[in-house]
């Protein structure tokens, strides 16, 4: 059996995006500290569960670097007193306006191997209206300072942002290439119902169009690669040998355990998800109650249809071999009527199936006509 992977859910920001609605909370210490002692708590659980080894560790959010001094020291002492851990990655998400030279110190000491900052843009006036606390000047400083931290380093790039163009991603792509920065992940801007930002929209508010969002895509994919990137999934490019190696297990089905507030985890056929409410999950899991509010095992034909649907997701694609051991299924005959459907959208030799590389963007649609 393979390795498998942890992530742990932190729901602290210091303030909420326009555009976000990841379940995510503005509170001080003393709540912090709640939430902690109930993770530690549903973590020492974990055991009854899953008793092999786990290679990765992804501590994501939320904003993990807001939280108090020790707090992920003493989540990856849980971790370690419950589980076998030989990790390969061990990743933590950091906001740049809370990644300073103690929090740095901090991660390093704790065994943090790869930061992944979430910087969006390197312009001012986009940043601002869409509600980042950061600027483009705070951002350049958080990057340098991971970077000589001697972390592995990712950022985020959001697309679609109001008012963004061209240049702000050739400033992006150039600045992180520049800086030794060794993952990037490209993010199409979603306009959730309930966030700020749907509001603005529904009141006039105009964000680029679809065509200039593929546009910024596409600026993206070309200037990573003049820098040396290679897209290894439709939303992420990486320098050689940086792929994310915790979040290549759920695109390869491959299992991990996930704790805190409405966190997702995998173990075989089962999924399980937590409680969505953070004062909820604290209760339950004080109570003694298992933190996950739903669970569901999937048969045979959910799972192949996942599995194939993840794999066309990646630049590899779809291990033809692979997925007729796993499922005992004559790939070809299963799926005569999706690859008919899909023929001018995917690359297929009998070997492997992956989409066209200027089909990146409408992956999903391709993945939905031909599953």
């Amino acid at each position: 059996m393979s390795a498998a992977g942890i992530y742990v859910h932190i729901p602290f920001c210091r303030s909420k995006c326009a555009y976000c609605d990841f379940v995510s909370v503005c509170e001080g210490e003393e709540k912090q500290r709640l939430y902690i002692g109930a993770l530690l708590r549903e973590i020492n659980t974990g055991r009854k569960i899953f008793d092999g080894v786990a290679d990765t560790l992804y501590i994501g959010g939320g904003t993990p670097s807001c939280l108090y001094d020790g707090a992920v020291e003493s989540i990856v002492g849980a971790l370690g007193d419950s589980f076998d851990l030989s990790l390969r990655e061990f990743t933590v998400e950091c906001n740049p306006d809370t990644f300073t030279q103690t929090k740095a110190d901090e991660l390093k000491k704790a065994g943090v191997t790869r930061i992944s900052l979430g910087v969006q843009s390197l312009d001012d006036g986009v940043l601002k209206r869409a509600g980042r606390r950061h600027d483009a000047a705070t951002a350049m400083q958080a990057v340098r300072l991971a970077v000589k931290s001697g972390f592995d380093v990712s950022a985020d790039l959001m697309l679609g942002l109001e008012g963004q163009r061209e240049d702000d991603v050739d400033a992006f792509v150039g600045f992180m290439a520049d800086e030794g920065v060794t993952h990037l992940s490209a993010y199409m801007l979603k306009v959730e119902r309930g966030t700020p930002l749907a509001r603005a929209v529904d009141d006039g508010l105009i964000l680029p169009s679809d065509d200039d969002c593929a546009d910024l895509y596409d600026r993206t994919v070309s200037k990573l690669k003049e820098h040396g990137f290679s897209r290894y999934e439709t939303s992420n490019f990486c320098k050689d040998g940086k792929r994310c190696l915790h979040n290549m297990k759920y695109w390869t089905m491959c299992d991990y355990l996930a704790f805190g507030v409405a966190a997702h985890g995998k173990i075989g056929r089962l999924r399980y998800y937590n409680d969505g409410d953070v004062d909820g999950y604290i209760r339950a899991v004080a109570q003694g109650i298992h933190a996950y509010r739903t669970e569901e095992v999937l048969d045979d034909e959910e799972e192949l249809k996942e599995y194939v649907m993840l794999g066309l997701r990646l630049e590899d694609g779809v291990d033809v071999g692979e997925a007729e051991r796993r499922f005992g299924i004559p790939f070809e005959e299963r799926f005569a009527d999706g690859l008919k459907k899909a023929a001018g959208y995917v690359l297929f030799d009998g070997r492997t199936l992956r989409i066209k590389p200027e089909y990146a963007l409408v992956a999903n649609a391709v993945i939905n006509m031909f599953v």
